[in-house]
C-alpha cells in the first residue's frame, strides 16, 4: 500500500473512524457522510493536488508530489495546469527515484492514454530498472503497439540480456502474441467436475474492465446457488483498477484465473470500509498445499503444471486463466473481493459508474446515504449468500468471457447453468 495512501488515512483522522455500528440493519461509517466526503474531495484538489504541485519539484517535495500523483489518479482529476504540471515531472523523471517514477507512469497511464508517449519511450530507454522499463513499455504499446514493438523487443535485448524474471517473460509473450485465442467452453469449467466439492465464485468479466462484471456461485454439491424468488444469484462487481494497468503490473486489472478464498475479514482502509471482505490468495502468495487444501503438497514449490492440474482440459492451454499464476509469481498480493466507500461521484463520467475502481481487488458496489448508514451492498450479498450456505472457503474464478461493451447481465449465462443444474 502506498505511502501517501496511509498519510492520507492519518490527515482525515479527525472525521473518519474505523468503528462500525448497526442501525435499522445498516452499517454505519462516517467517512461515507455528505460533510466527511465534501472536506475530502476539497482536501484532495485544493491541498494535495492544486497546493502541493504549486511548489517546485525537487528533493525536498517529492512527497508532495506522490501525493499529488496519487490524489489525481484516484479522482481521475485533470486539467491544463496538471497535465502542464505532469509534463514538468517528466522533464525530470530521469533524475527521479523509482518510487516518484513508478507513481508518475502510474498516474500518467491511468489519466492519458497516449500524450505522454515520447516522454515514457525516453525514460524506457534510459532505465536500469526492470519494474520500471515494464511500465514504460506498456505506456508505449498501449499508445503505438504495431510501430513500437520491435523498439521495445529490442531495447529488452539490449539492455536485459540475461534476465528472465517473470515480468519481462510476459512482456515479451505480449509483444510476440499475434492473435487471441478464443475462449474454451463455458460449461467446462462451471462442470462440477471443476474444484469438486468446493465452493466456487465465479466473477464473469468483459476484457474491458470499464464495465461492470457478475458475480455467481457454484455449492459444493454442483449447483448454481438461487436467491429466494427461485432466480440465480447474481450480483455487479467491478474487477477494474483505477490504474488500468495490465495484470501483472502491482496495483493493475485483477488476473483473470483461479485464487483461493479462505475466510473473511473487515478492512480498517480508508476506501474499502467496514462491510466484510473475502480473502483470497493468488498462487505464490500462499504455499500449495493451503492452496490446494491439500497436506500431501506440503514440500512442493509452485510450478505451472501444478497449477495447470486444477483445470479442465479444454482450458489448460488458455493463455487467460494462468493471469493469476503468474501475477502471483511476479509478486502480486492482497488481491481480496470487498466493498467500498469511495464516493461513487469521482467517476460520474465514466463507463463503470456508479461502481468504483480499487487498485486490483474485485470491488463490488456499496451505497451509503448522506448521514453515514449503508442502504445497498452487493458485497453483503455475496457475504450473505455465501452464509446461506455455511461456506467460508473454497475458490474464486475471474474469467473474461468477451469483449462486449456493456456490463455482463445473468442472461448471458442463465441457459448454460439451467442446462448444469439439470444434470
Amino acid at each position: 500500500m502506498k505511502l501517501y495512501f496511509l498519510i492520507l488515512i492519518l490527515l482525515f483522522a479527525s472525521i473518519i473512524s474505523s468503528a462500525q455500528t448497526a442501525v435499522s440493519d445498516s452499517v454505519f461509517s462516517k467517512v461515507t457522510t455528505n460533510q466527511a466526503r465534501e472536506q475530502r474531495y476539497k482536501f484532495l484538489v485544493d491541498t494535495t493536488i492544486k497546493q502541493y504541485l504549486a511548489d517546485p519539484l525537487n528533493d525536498e517535495n517529492e512527497g508532495e508530489w506522490n501525493e499529488a500523483l496519487w490524489s489525481m489518479e484516484l479522482l481521475q482529476y485533470k486539467d491544463e495546469f496538471t497535465k502542464q504540471k505532469l509534463a514538468v515531472a517528466w522533464s525530470q523523471a530521469a533524475q527521479r527515484s523509482d518510487e516518484f517514477q513508478k507513481n508518475l507512469l502510474e498516474t500518467t497511464y491511468s489519466l492519458y492514454k497516449k500524450e505522454f508517449k515520447t516522454q515514457a519511450l525516453q525514460l524506457m530507454q534510459q532505465t536500469n530498472s526492470v519494474s520500471i522499463f515494464i511500465r514504460c513499455a506498456e505506456y508505449v504499446l498501449r499508445a503505438d503497439s504495431i510501430n513500437d514493438k520491435a523498439i521495445i523487443a529490442a531495447s529488452i535485448k539490449k539492455k536485459f540480456p540475461t534476465d528472465n524474471s517473470t515480468g519481462l517473460q510476459i512482456l515479451r509473450s505480449r509483444i510476440t502474441a499475434i492473435q487471441s485465442v478464443s475462449l474454451p467452453p463455458l460449461q467446462d469449467i462451471f462442470n462440477t467436475d471443476f474444484l469438486k466439492g468446493q465452493t466456487v465464485i465465479y466473477s464473469l468479466q468483459r476484457s474491458n474492465r470499464d464495465y461492470a462484471g457478475l458475480v455467481i456461485i457454484r455449492k459444493p454439491d454442483g449447483s448454481f446457488l438461487k436467491d429466494s424468488t427461485g432466480n440465480y444469484f447474481h450480483t455487479a462487481q467491478l474487477a477494474k483498477a483505477i490504474t488500468a494497468y495490465p495484470f501483472y503490473i502491482t496495483n493493475g486489472n485483477t488476473p483473470q484465473g483461479i485464487l483461493c478464498f479462505s475466510g473473511f475479514d473487515v478492512s480498517r482502509l480508508l476506501y474499502i470500509g467496514p462491510t466484510k471482505n473475502l480473502q483470497l490468495q493468488l498462487p505464490y502468495e500462499t504455499t500449495p498445499d493451503a492452496f490446494f487444501a491439500d497436506s500431501s503438497l506440503i514440500d512442493s514449490s509452485w510450478n505451472k503444471e501444478l497449477y495447470a492440474s486444477l483445470l479442465p482440459a479444454s482450458w489448460k492451454n488458455y493463455n487467460g486463466i494462468y493471469e493469476s499464476f503468474y501475477a502471483g509469481a511476479v509478486g502480486r498480493s492482497a488481491v481480496i473481493m470487498h466493498g467500498t466507500t469511495i464516493d461513487p461521484f469521482f467517476y460520474k463520467d465514466q463507463t463503470y459508474y456508479p461502481q468504483t475502481p480499487s487498485l486490483g481487488c474485485l470491488c463490488s458496489y456499496e451505497a451509503w446515504d448522506s448521514s453515514g448508514h449503508r442502504i445497498s451492498s452487493n458485497q453483503q450479498k455475496i457475504v450473505d449468500a455465501l452464509n446461506s450456505i455455511g461456506s467460508s472457503n473454497g475458490y474464486v474464478v475471474i474469467i473474461d468471457i468477451d469483449n462486449k461493451k456493456h456490463d455482463v447481465e445473468i442472461n448471458e449465462v442463465k441457459s448454460l447453468l439451467d442446462g448444469l443444474n439439470k444434470q
